[in-house]
Parts: structure tokens; C-alpha cells; sequence
């Protein structure tokens, strides 16, 4: 890849973009990790999760509406692809963690 390839604003544009969403790509999985370890979901606003969701699809539909006239689909798609599927399963896991009873951080200990 010459400099005059890195430097072109549209290709600049498209690696950005994608190290965007391999950021938060690498974020997502990890607080469904802690979430599955802690058992918890308190702190997690499920409206805020869901704001986030229908980005990743309004980004993936972008794409796709480009594709659909005549553009090729960037590989960036999947990596908004990707994205949705791991926020939306954040997201179920938030609804499904809330649902249970609260478990205290800490207990007393016995005396």
C-alpha cells in the first residue's frame, strides 16, 4: 500500500471506521463476560444499550443501502454485523439478569 492509498480521505475514512468498530467490538463481548461472571446487571441501563443497538443496524443498513445501488459491501459491514449481534445479546442478557432478584455484593460474615 503506497502513501498516496493511506492518504486518500476515503480510504483514511473506511480504516477509521473500522477501528472504530473493533474497538467496541472487543468491548461488547467483554462486559457480556463480566456480566455472565457476576451474575448481575445492575448499573447496566437497558435504554442506553438499545440506543447503541439501533446504530449498529442504522450503520449496517447504511451499508447495505449503498450495496443495493450498485456499490460493493464494504468489509466494514460485517464488522457492524458483528456488533449488533453482540450488543444485542448485551442486551438479553441485561433483560434477563434484571429479572432476577437482587444479590447482595457482600454478606455479613458469621459470627
Amino acid at each position: 500500500m503506497s502513501l498516496t492509498q493511506i492518504t486518500d480521505p476515503t480510504l483514511l475514512a473506511s480504516l477509521l471506521e473500522a477501528g472504530m468498530l473493533i474497538c467496541f467490538g472487543v468491548a461488547w463481548p467483554l462486559a457480556i463476560l463480566r456480566m455472565l461472571r457476576s451474575g448481575r446487571a445492575e448499573c447496566k441501563g437497558s435504554a442506553f444499550t438499545a440506543i447503541i443497538l439501533c446504530g449498529y443496524v442504522a450503520g449496517a443498513s447504511a451499508k447495505l443501502a449503498l450495496a443495493s445501488h450498485g456499490h460493493t459491501l464494504p468489509p466494514v459491514f460485517w464488522l457492524y454485523a458483528l456488533n449488533t449481534v453482540s450488543v444485542g445479546c448485551h442486551l438479553l442478557l441485561q433483560w434477563r439478569l434484571s429479572r432476577r432478584p437482587a444479590v447482595p455484593l457482600c454478606r455479613p460474615a458469621a459470627g
